[in-house]
C-alpha cells in the first residue's frame, strides 16, 4: 500500500509519518513548509490552496490511501484570513476528493470536536454539528464532501497533546516548561475535552487507514478533563506538584469567537470497531509519548 499524508509536518502529521515509516513500505508527505525528511520520509512542499499543484503531486504519489491531516488549523488565523481558510481546509479537500475518487484510493479525513457547539456532550457520531468558529465551519463543510466518497472515512479528534516532534514547540512543550519552572498559569476550570495523546493518535489513525471502516468515528481520549485538571495531572506526572495553578474563567477571557464549553467526544463506536488500539488514559499516554 502507497501512503500519502498531507500535514506531515504538523502536530498530528509528525507523529503519523514516524508510526507508519516504521512498518508501512511506501510513505508519502506533503507539508505547506519547505521539503524536509521525517524518519527517512521525504515531505514534499504542497500548497492545498493550489488545486494544479495538489494535482500534479498526487498523481506523481499514486496513492492507495491518504490520511489528510493538513489544513490551517490555527483558529485565529481561520478568522483573520476565512478565504484562505474556505481555499484550504474546504476547497483543498474537494480537490483531494475528487483525486482519490478518480484514483480508487481510501480517504481518510482528520476532522475536530470543534464541529460542535459544546452544549450538548458528550457527543456521538450522529450528534448534529454546529460549528462556533470560521475553523469549525471549514471542517464540517469538508466532513460533508468526504462523505460523498464511498471509500473514505471522517475522523473526528479531541484535543491532542503530548511534546511536538516537529521542531516546533507548541502548547503542551510551553506548558511543561512552565510548571518546570513555577511559573504561575492560569487554566480554564470550566472547559472540558477528552484530551488524546498525540502518539495513540498516530497509531490509531493507521489503524482506520488500513480498515475497511467508512463513515463518521469519533477518536477521543477516556477522560473527560478540564485544561486546569490536565495542567494539574501534568504537575504531579513531571513532579512539579507545587507550581502555582490558578482556576481562570472562559468569561474572563473573550475572544473574537465564542468558545464551545464541552465538547467532550463519545468514542465507543471506536473501542468497539478497534478493541485491539488502546486509548490510554492522560498518565499512561504521556508514559510512553516521554520515553
Amino acid at each position: 500500500m502507497r501512503w500519502l499524508v498531507t500535514g506531515a509536518t504538523g502536530t498530528l502529521g509528525s507523529y503519523l509519518v514516524h508510526e507508519l515509516a516504521m512498518s508501512e513500505r511506501t510513505v508519502q508527505g506533503w507539508s505547506g513548509a519547505t521539503a524536509v525528511d521525517i524518519d527517512g520520509i521525504a515531505v514534499k512542499p504542497v500548497d492545498l490552496t493550489d488545486a494544479d499543484a495538489v494535482t500534479r503531486a498526487f498523481r506523481a504519489a499514486r496513492p492507495d490511501v491518504v490520511v489528510h491531516a493538513g489544513s490551517l488549523a490555527r483558529i485565529s488565523d481561520c478568522l483573520r484570513f476565512p478565504d484562505r481558510a474556505r481555499q484550504s481546509n474546504v476547497e483543498g479537500t474537494q480537490v483531494l476528493a475528487t483525486l482519490s475518487a478518480k484514483r480508487g484510493a481510501r480517504l481518510v479525513y482528520v476532522s475536530t470536536d470543534l464541529v460542535f457547539d459544546g452544549r450538548a456532550a458528550p457527543y456521538r457520531e450522529d450528534s448534529p454539528t454546529q460549528p462556533l468558529s470560521v475553523y469549525g465551519r471549514t471542517k464540517a463543510d469538508a466532513e460533508s464532501i468526504v462523505h460523498s466518497l464511498s471509500n473514505s472515512a471522517v475522523v473526528r479528534i479531541s484535543l491532542l497533546f503530548g511534546p511536538m516532534r516537529n521542531q516546533r514547540p507548541g502548547l503542551f512543550d510551553w506548558l511543561a516548561e512552565a510548571l518546570r519552572a513555577s511559573q504561575p498559569i492560569t487554566l480554564f476550570a470550566d472547559e472540558w475535552r477528552t484530551p488524546l495523546g498525540l502518539l495513540p493518535a498516530a497509531r490509531a489513525l493507521h489503524a482506520l487507514g488500513r480498515s475497511d471502516f467508512t463513515g463518521t468515528i469519533h477518536l477521543g481520549g477516556p477522560e473527560r478533563m478540564s485544561r486546569l485538571e490536565m495542567g494539574q495531572r501534568l504537575a504531579r506526572f513531571l513532579g512539579v506538584a507545587d507550581t502555582p495553578l490558578v482556576a481562570g474563567q472562559r468569561d474572563s477571557a473573550p475572544g473574537a469567537e465564542p468558545r464551545p464549553q464541552d465538547v467532550s467526544l463519545d468514542s465507543t463506536l471506536w473501542r468497539s470497531r478497534f478493541p485491539q488500539i488502546r486509548l490510554p488514559d492522560f498518565e499512561s499516554a504521556l508514559a510512553d509519548m516521554l520515553k
